[in-house]
């Protein structure tokens, strides 16, 4: 990760978007990044190959009414100094959804709010939450909501799972990049278990922490994978960086 002119936040009704949607501010005001707000609706997922009027007008109510959600998220950004749009959609799936905004819109990021059982109790990723950690393309910031401190610490775990060297040098890269545009500091996490990377970042107070996503075909097993555990423990914001 080496730019970030676009962000695009998955406001999703059920996870508290503001959260995701204050984290894309800040780094948005960091960076001059732009930002979409975008929600996809399955519910009336029978609907799309229905060319009937009823069918018709009931997407047509959908879409207006998440444009007006997404109109109120975007009204409760302090300032007017960020440029943000919104995009309401309906698919067959979520995944299908998001895949194809992230292929029409090319963000550098995007952002989602993972919720917690309490302020000190994280809740382990959905199955739909895992199924989008798998298949995006791009860099995934999931936020507990957490706000960073003034000063944000970023770490990257750079010996889980044994990643390539092509990936190690692109987690270090990210958080050499992000710390430096935030105006923060990084460290590198060299231990290979969840256990140590769980130390360092309580420890260490982090705020950010990157590790590599999987690689395509894995994560099918009947265990949790490590990025699953992880986010299971951690309180702190976790940045996936995909692997190519």
């Amino acid at each position: 990760m080496d730019a970030l002119g676009s962000i695009l936040v998955l406001a999703d009704r059920a996870s508290e978007a503001q959260a995701a949607v204050r984290k894309a501010s800040v780094m948005a005001r960091h960076f001059k990044a732009s930002i979409e707000l975008f929600t996809c609706d399955t519910d009336h997922a029978w609907a799309i190959d229905d060319p009937s009027p009823t069918a018709r007008a009931a997407i047509s109510t959908c879409l207006a009414g998440t444009e007006r959600y997404l109109d109120a998220l975007r009204g409760s950004v302090a300032g007017n100094d960020l440029q943000i749009t919104t995009r309401a959609a309906c698919a067959n799936s979520m995944e299908e959804g998001i895949n194809s905004r992230i292929r029409a819109l090319h963000p550098d990021l995007v952002i989602k709010t993972l919720m917690a059982v309490s302020d000190t109790t994280p809740m382990p990723p959905r199955a739909r939450e895992m199924q989008l950690m798998r298949g995006c393309a791009v860099p995934l910031l999931v936020t507990r909501g957490r706000s960073w401190r003034p000063s944000t610490k970023f770490a990257a775990a750079i010996e889980l799972d044994g990643h390539d060297p092509e990936l190690i040098a692109t987690l270090i890269e990210s958080v050499q990049f992000l710390a430096q545009g935030c105006g923060g500091e990084y460290s590198l996490i060299r231990g290979g278990s969840v256990d140590e990377v769980q130390n360092f970042v309580e420890q260490n107070q982090i705020d950010v922490l990157a590790i590599g996503g999987p690689k395509a075909g894995s994560w099918r097993g009947p265990e949790p994978s490590t990025t699953e555990r992880l986010l299971s423990v951690l309180e702190c914001d976790v940045l996936i960086v995909p692997a190519l």
